[in-house]
Formats: C-alpha cells, structure tokens, sequence
C-alpha cells in the first residue's frame, strides 16, 4: 500500500497550495481595492474606477488581457492597442492581443530595446512617442503601423515588468495626450494586478483540476488493486487444475490416447458434465472421444452447427443461451450453454474442443478464457504427437538419403556427379522426370546441363533467373512446388513441349552462394508434392551441392596442377606428359608434329627498368595474344621464365613458320602501357618438326631440336624464327 500513502500525501500539499492561492488572490483584490480608492474623485475618476472593476471580476486570463486592451484604448478616446507580454522562457516579449491597426501584428516579438515596447521593457520607464511617422526606432518589419503618437507603459508587478502597454493615435501629438499619458500609467499599476489573479486562479484551477485527476487516480489504483487480488486468486486455482491436465497430457505421445486423456481429464477435473473433441477430415467432423453424452453425431457435416463455424471461423465461440444460437445442434435436452475452441496443429486448425452446459449452468467469459487457454496445451501435446509420428517416417527416409548420398559424394568427376544426382533425386521422392541446371555467375543465368525422362534434351539451354520452376526457385532461394506445369502462368517458353505434370524445384545452395537447381515433376496430377517431399529434397539438395562442390574443387585443383599461374597456360611438366602422348599418337598415324619455342628478347632489360610487376602484365599480354591465334587442339605452356612453347598437332613446315610468323607480327603490334610509356617486346623462335621419315626417338628430342633453332635464332640478331632440319638449316630471317 505504498503507493496510495503516497498519492495521499502529495493530495494533503496540493490542498495547503491551493489554500495559498486563495488568500492571495484575496490579498490582491484589496490592493485593488485602495488603488481605486486613491484615485481621483472627479467624473473621469469614477469612470476609471469602474473600468477597472470591469476588469478585475474577471478571472480568465484571456478575457483580462483583452479586457485591458480594449478599455485602454477606450479611456485614452482611441481604437488602437496593444499589449506586449513577457515570455520566460525567453528573453522576448510577444504581441498577446491587439486592437485596431494592431491586429495583423498579433503574435509578433520583440526583444529588450526594440521598438517602443521594447525600450519601455529596457528602462522600466513610461514612454511617448509624438510622431512614430518619422521616428527612428520604428519597427519596419510590423504591419500597417502608420500612426502618429503611441504611448506605452511598463506593466510591473511586485518590481519586475511582466509586460507593456501601449495605444496609439492616428495623429500626431494631441493637446491631451499628456493627461492620457499619466491615466495609462495608473492603469497600467492596476492592469498588472488584475493579470496576476487572472494567473492566480488559471493555477489555481489547473491545481485544482490536478488535485481531483490525482483522487480519481487514487480510488482506481485502489480498485485494480483489488480486481488484480480476486484475479490472481482465481488464477491459481487455475493454474493448479491446468497443471493437472497437464501432467496428464505429458504421459501420451499417441493422437488417440491424447484425445481421450484430454476429455476425460477436463470433465474430471474442471467439473464439466458434457466434453466432446473432433477433427476435421475433408468435408467433414470426426468425433474421436466424448464424456456425458447418451448418444451423440459421429460425423458432423463442416458447415453444420457450432463446432463447425468455430472450425471455420478459427475463432473461440461462447453461447451463454444455446436458445438464441440457430446453428446449435441439440443432440440432448436441457443444455443452456456451450463452448467451443479451435485446435491447431503447427497454426492450422485442425479441429474443436466443445464444453456444453445442463441443469441451468450458464457458461461465462472465464470459462471460454480458461478452455482458450486448455486448449494451447492440447495444441503443444498433439504438435509433440504429430513430431513423433513425422520423425519415425523421417528416420526412415533419412537411412535412404544416407545410403543415397555415399553414392554421390563418392565421385570426383563433376559430369558423373550431375548424372548421379538427378537420378537418386528421382528414386527418393518417386518422380518420374528432372533436371539439373548450375548457376553462370558470368551471364547471371542457369545452364541446364542435364534432363532425364523429358521429352526433349534440355542439355545447354540457358533461363533466365525466375524463368520457370528452377529460375524461379534460384531467383528466389527458395522451393517452388507447382500444379499442372503447363497451365502455370510464369512456366518457361523453352518447355513448351513438355506433357502436363506437377513440378517441384529447389535451389542449390552453400551458404549464401546460388550453386544451382534442379527439378522434379510427375505426370500423374493426383500425386501432390507435400511438406515431406519438399522437406527431403532441401535436405538432399544439400548433399548434391557439396558434391558439386567437391568435384569443382577437385577439378580446380587438377587445373592448378598443370596450370602457370602467372600466365593461365599449362606449366612444362604437363606440356611434357601431354607431348609424349601427342608424339606417341603422331609417329603411330605418321602424322606431322610440329614444336615451337619462343623466347622474349631482353625481357630481363624489361624488369630492369620497368619492374618484374610490368613484366608479369607483359608476359600475361603474349599469353593472351597467343591464345587468340592457337587452335583449340595446339598445346600451349609456358617452358620456363621468359620462354613459351607450343604443339601443334598435324602440322609441317610451313604450317608452322604461318603460325610462328603470325605470332610473332602479332606481338610487334602488341604493347603495354606504363608511366614511363608504351613498352614494345619482340621474339625469337625455334621451330623442329616431326615429318616423314618419322625416326626420331621422342618428344625430347623434338623439343630438344627446338630449342637449337631457338639459339641460332638468337645469336643471328633476335625478332626471327629459324627451323632446325637434320644435316642443314633453313633460316627464316623475320627481322624488320
């Protein structure tokens, strides 16, 4: 009960406040009182005396200020006013209310010293301008203030300006003006105190206003207080009956048990006479248990009753007077009352739990709230039942993908991989066609590299990302099951000729990367992939993309094996396991074989003066422009530093001095550029070929041929080729 002591003391300091502002409000309309008293008895005295009581009976601060400006004006025989109050929370005075002229300008502020009011503000001081015409202090930016004479006056209160007041003339100084001037300043001391009761009582109200808040505040804190003691009484009884049926449900793991111990459990411990629970199957209610029922409906057709509505409703019912409800069944007499709540199996509704009433009990909200909330641990206890269903059928599906995915992850060659994996995809959720297509992160597209049991060979078609059901599936990362493929509206063009089936695809994934898709369909439409289909595919999809992964992987690194780095062209060991099979396959058909070296002339001044990163980039530029000459079937390796050598397969002499020649003008016209300029390289060549007679020994002594031609090549001034021929040479002089 802390709270309510100390809500009834700040109650007690609001009431002692109050009681200060009250006797200072009467102590400020005496003061009134004696001001109006002192002042002069003659006829403009009365007058005064009476504007003042005009103004000081009233106690809405809006009203006074108003009030003030209207009947100073009136006094001083003019129609233009205004009155200047001070803001604190900033050091400015707003234009509060306005008569006359004055009115566009209310809201506008001044600061200390600016304009007439603000002077008055500056030196506390009464001041009277003759002609604001041509006065040099006039505010330029206020509105429509062409006025001969204006007088203002200090509004103070206890010492401290709280604002100004001010009237104004169409003409200059008048011969009156004086007197107006003394009248206003007297008006003004009264004014002042006529603002402070006005602000006496608006705080005094709102304190007030703030007092009675805080009581109503107090006796509804006390009232929830008590409704939240009854509630929790209540609810933990409550809880105790639930924990009961609880421990009851923990014991089962079969549906049919489930339902029994539900119904027989809520009647038993909750007290309810007549408990029944069914499921929805298709078209129709299936009672699987009931208590206090002599007979009842088995079968319920959906659309009939209450138990149906709530099914479709999703939505607990409560029927306080079953008379009043024309859907109520009434399969016994005297039921005055029923409730039924949805069951849910993973957020669909699955069936009801209905609680019916006799012997003139009447259900309420507390028994629809205490079966609302049975009715989530029913949901948890069938959800726990359904698992163990679904994991005994997953324990087997998973001993198929193990044994499945050794059959994949076994292989290294990435065509066999693919083969493999759309066929076990088939054999595992029983489908009859597929296709596998892998992700082109160059074209940003899916390449088709497989179909099985399609009526068309979809090897090498490309879709697009989100172009039929394995586009779709790759754009969006996510399985995609679809009924009746050809009349789906986002099916691909490319498949028009395919038989009518039902389609599931998933994506390929490792981790965030798109590896692929593939797809599986069925031409029979009655058999529809379900959650479990879809669910073992994810699970062997991954499989599949390690596999391919693995035989990328595999294929890269046998890459990298024969592979330079530096100029992406096979390094010399493979160049010389590829050779001897090469010359093998030459000297057994006699065909011609022809071995070209080239070395770069003085690539070592090169590095000398442009660095080894410009002579990477100048060797990277001759590997390119030799790939663009070279057929696919010629042999291309980098033979050592500098040097580069070449197989070509059924070529003679002049076959391969046309090649070697094309690469070399090729190369003259070929430059990189740098900071220092363009660099230029030229090359010599060595070229020995394998013709008829056919008798020498190996490839290394073809290469080896070579390279003497490359030597004379050189010693004979560089930018040449020569050909080496047993017992001679023939020179082929390829300088400029």
């Amino acid at each position: 009960m802390n709270e309510a002591d100390d809500l009834q003391a700040e109650n007690d300091a609001l009431k002692a406040r109050i009681r200060e502002l009250e006797q200072r409000l009467m102590e400020a309309r005496a003061t009134h009182s004696s001001l109006a008293i002192a002042s002069d008895d003659n006829a403009s005295a009365a007058a005064f005396h009476q504007t003042m009581l005009a103004i000081m009976n009233r106690l809405d601060l809006n009203d006074v200020l108003e009030a003030i400006v209207e009947h100073a004006a009136r006094l001083a025989g003019t129609t233009h006013g205004f009155l200047h109050l001070r803001r604190f929370d900033a050091e400015v005075m707003e234009m509060a209310v306005t008569v006359g002229r004055f009115l566009p300008n209310r809201g506008c502020t001044i600061t200390p010293g600016e304009g007439v009011s603000g002077r008055v503000w500056q030196t506390g001081e009464p001041m009277m301008v003759e002609d604001y015409r041509s006065w040099e202090g006039r505010i330029e930016r206020l509105e429509d203030t062409d006025f001969g004479a204006i007088i203002a006056v200090p509004l103070k209160l206890k010492g401290t300006i709280i604002g100004v007041l001010g009237i104004a003339y169409d003409a200059a100084e008048q011969n009156d003006v004086q007197s107006t001037f003394v009248l206003l300043a007297r008006f003004a001391d009264l004014a002042a105190i006529a603002i402070d009761n006005a602000q006496l009582y608006t705080s005094a109200q709102e304190e007030l206003s703030e007092q009675r808040r805080i009581e109503t505040e107090l006796r509804i804190s006390t009232q929830h207080l008590r409704d939240m003691y009854r509630v929790a009484q209540r609810q933990s009884q409550e809880l105790h009956l639930l924990g009961e049926v609880r421990a009851a449900l923990a014991r089962e793991i079969d549906l049919p048990a489930i339902f029994r111990t539900v119904v027989e459990s809520i009647a038993s411990t909750f007290g309810y006479t007549q408990v029944c629970l069914y499921l929805r199957k298709n078209d129709e209610l299936i009672l699987q248990h009931q208590v206090g029922y002599p007979f009842i409906w088995e079968r319920i057709p959906v659309g009939k009753g209450i138990i149906s509505r709530t099914i479709l409703s999703e939505c607990p019912t409560l029927v306080a007077d079953v008379t009043t409800d024309r859907d109520f069944l009434g399969v016994i007499d005297g039921v005055v009352s029923e409730i039924c709540v949805p069951l849910r199996d993973q957020g669909t509704v699955i069936g009801a739990l209905n609680i019916e009433s006799r012997n003139g009990v009447v259900l309420t909200e507390d028994d629809l709230r205490l079966m609302t909330e049975m009715a989530e641990h029913i949901n948890v206890a069938i959800e726990r039942a359904r698992l163990y269903e679904r994991l005994w059928r997953h324990a087997q599906q998973l001993d198929a993908l193990y044994s499945i995915t050794g059959d994949i992850t076994g292989n290294l060659h990435l065509d066999d991989v693919l083969k493999t994996i759309v066929e076990r995809m088939l054999a595992l959720i029983r489908a009859e066609h597929g296709a596998l297509a892998l992700y082109d992160a160059q074209c940003n597209d899916l390449l088709v590299h497989l179909s099985v049991n399609m009526n068309h060979d979809y090897a090498s078609v490309r879709l697009a990302l989100g172009e039929g059901a394995m586009g779709k599936a790759a754009l969006n990362r996510r399985p995609v099951i679809v009924y009746d493929y050809r009349s789906w509206n986002d099916r691909s063009l490319q498949c028009e000729d395919e038989a009518t089936a039902n389609v599931l695809a998933v994506p390929l994934l490792a981790g965030d990367e798109l590896i692929g898709a593939m797809s599986a369909g069925v031409s029979d439409l009655t058999r529809v992939f379900t959650d479990d289909d879809v669910r073992l595919l994810n699970m062997f999809a991954q499989q599949a993309t390690i596999a391919i992964k693995n035989a990328r992987l595999f294929a890269e690194v046998q890459h990298m094996a024969i592979t330079d780095p530096l100029m992406g062209i096979y390094n010399r060991r493979y160049f010389h396991v590829a050779g001897r099979r090469e010359f093998e396959r030459a000297q057994r058909h006699r065909r011609p074989l022809a071995v070209i070296i080239v070395d770069l002339d003085d690539f070592k001044r090169i590095n000398d003066v442009y660095g080894h990163p410009i002579g990477d980039r100048v060797l990277q530029t001759v590997s390119h422009t030799f790939r663009r000459v070279l057929r696919s079937e010629d042999l291309l390796a980098r033979y050592g530093g500098e040097e580069i050598i070449i197989l070509l397969p059924d070529t003679d002499h002049k076959g391969a001095v046309r090649v070697v020649e094309r690469l070399r003008l090729m190369l003259e016209q070929t430059s990189v550029a740098t900071n220092q300029g363009p660099v230029r390289v030229t090359a010599s060549a060595g070229v020995a070929v394998l013709t008829d007679p056919y008798d020498i020994a190996d490839v290394e002594t073809l290469i080896e041929q070579a390279d003497q031609a490359l030597l004379r090549a050189k010693q004979a001034g560089k930018n040449r080729v020569e050909i080496w021929r047993e017992g001679s040479r023939i020179i082929h002089d390829s300088s400029p």
